[in-house]
């Protein structure tokens, strides 16, 4: 048990272990602003030493932790998206970090190392900025040569998780390392903004975009030249996804929103969303590129749901890229870019059935039915197996899932179980809730993830400095990687010390690469 009072000083009184004994830690930050000083000072009940046992650190750590994640609700709307947590049937409102959802992990996922014990005088942040970030920290490499024949085309794209305020905001404890000026939406706007026109990208992925910020912030991409889609995530949630692109170097042939949330599958029960754009280049008109970008699930528990999103991302990024001309004698798909805030490090599902082309899906399906969506295992509507081969291409009005914006005769979401079984789902039965879930599209990633010497890219943080954001392109003779930006490892990171800092404006590194594309890649 414990108890806490809030002034200078938190107090917290443990019992039911060896001693009884009183911690109070100091947090100076609540009175002196801007000053990195906490000291933990260990007060004795009994006369005799006093050690922390291995058993007693772990119960003072998880009391901490306990009173960090449950505190009381900050508003009437914020106390009404956590009740919803016990409804199924609505997009989850759980926990919200900077990379999304998430619930509170048990002890046995927490680092100890990382929090003081009775032998520690002075609890000094772990993740503190030590050392000027050196110039060449973000470099381009060059990955393969120019088409010196002919005139091909040629385009940069950028892909961003730009950190959304008021997730930072709701959650101050995740970034009690960062100076608090770091932290204002004007600096680090200013800074965000200032990283991507200095990249000077074609194409611009972005994820938590505010939907607040449209007007204010982001219009100022428009005012710079660029034109943009905005895809706002479903529910009560106030980021999105958007995709940016220069007037002068693209023309918009089509673009489609994706909804992970479907009424009919309680797995995909989440708020997070999908773009994608079909681009036409000015100057090479005979030419059409597919870019899309997302932003999964974050809860590190559940690679079952991010598996599940991007199946469906997969299946509408098939339907989307998919082109026939000439009557069926010219077919294939656009080429294809594909970027985002996955939440996923290299060795998970999501990110090998991109790498590899298909997985085991036996570890993630549970009783989850397929049919409902009617998505096969091979990431494509049914309507589109059966259509395609006919010569027919699906639009929406021909597949199963839900998206509220394309269904405006229908805007609220079927109740489970009230869409009757499908004549053409039960006759290809065999293709749904198979062992291997596999993809048509070849997908190759703009980053190797390991340098030569093994050691290990990292984007962002989230208790140690992993790779959760990605950007693949078509594997094909159409597109070429030219260059990328330069990811640095996990070791070389430490240099940042916490993000955002006076550097960098998000939680998260910055994308880029630079493509060439054929002329005679597609009649359009």
């Amino acid at each position: 048990m414990w108890t806490a009072t809030f002034c200078r000083y938190t107090r917290l009184t443990c019992e039911n272990i060896n001693y009884n004994t009183t911690h109070v830690k100091r947090y100076s930050h609540l009175s002196c602003r801007r000053k990195s000083c906490v000291t933990l000072n260990v007060r004795y009940s009994i006369t005799d030493p006093f050690t922390h046992t291995h058993l007693q650190s772990r119960l003072l750590v998880n009391i901490r932790k306990r009173f960090r994640l449950k505190r009381p609700q900050n508003s009437v709307s914020a106390a009404m998206a956590a009740r919803q947590l016990n409804n199924q049937l609505l997009p989850s409102v759980v926990y919200v970090s900077p990379g999304g959802d998430y619930e509170d992990d048990d002890e046995n996922s927490m680092d100890w190392d990382a929090f003081p014990t009775a032998s520690t005088s002075t609890y000094r942040p772990i993740n503190k900025r030590r050392d000027k970030i050196p110039l060449d920290f973000r470099k381009w490499e060059h990955v393969s040569k120019k088409n010196k024949e002919g005139d091909p085309f040629r385009f940069r794209v950028v892909s961003y998780n730009v950190l959304a305020q008021y997730l930072l905001e709701c959650h101050p404890y995740l970034y009690t390392d960062c100076d608090p000026q770091d932290l204002e939406w004007k600096v680090r706007s200013d800074r965000i903004f200032k990283e991507i026109m200095d990249l000077d990208p074609d194409i611009l992925c972005l994820q938590e975009v505010q939907s607040h910020h449209i007007k204010s912030f982001y219009s100022k991409f428009e005012k710079s030249g660029y034109y943009g889609i905005y895809k706002q995530k479903t529910g009560h949630r106030e980021d999105g996804c958007a995709i940016y692109f220069k007037r002068d170097v693209f023309d918009m042939d089509d673009h489609l929103s994706v909804e992970y949330y479907q009424p009919e599958m309680p797995l995909l029960n989440r708020d997070n969303v999908g773009l994608m754009m079909r681009l036409v280049p000015r100057d090479c008109p005979q030419t059409s590129i597919v870019v899309a970008t997302t932003h999964l699930l974050y809860n590190p528990k559940r690679t079952d749901v991010r598996l599940a999103q991007m199946q469906v991302l997969l299946a509408e990024l098939d339907r989307f890229a998919y082109y026939d001309e000439d009557n069926g004698k010219d077919t294939g798909y656009y080429p294809i870019i594909l970027t985002g805030d996955f939440n996923s490090i290299p060795e998970s599902a999501p990110i090998k059935l991109l790498d590899t082309g298909k997985i085991s899906s036996i570890p993630y399906r549970d009783r989850l039915d397929w049919r409902r969506v009617a998505i096969t295992d091979n990431c494509q509507h049914l309507s589109v197996h059966i259509n395609r081969p006919r010569g027919v291409l699906s639009d929406f009005s021909m597949v199963k899932i839900y998206n509220s914006e394309l269904a405006p005769c229908n805007p609220s979401a079927p109740e489970p179980g009230t869409v009757p079984p499908d004549p053409d789902v039960m006759r290809h039965s065999f293709m749904f809730n198979t062992p291997i879930i596999q993809h048509p599209l070849k997908l190759a990633s703009v980053y190797p993830r390991t340098k030569p010497n093994k050691s290990e890219e990292a984007t962002t943080f989230q208790d140690r400095w992993i790779t959760v954001d990605y950007m693949y392109f078509s594997c094909c003779n159409k597109l070429k990687l030219l260059e990328r930006l330069r990811l640095p490892t996990a070791l070389e990171c430490q240099v940042l010390g916490s993000l955002p800092n006076d550097v960098y404006g998000s939680d998260h590194l910055v994308l880029a690469a630079h493509f060439e594309i054929r002329e005679n890649t597609v009649a359009h």
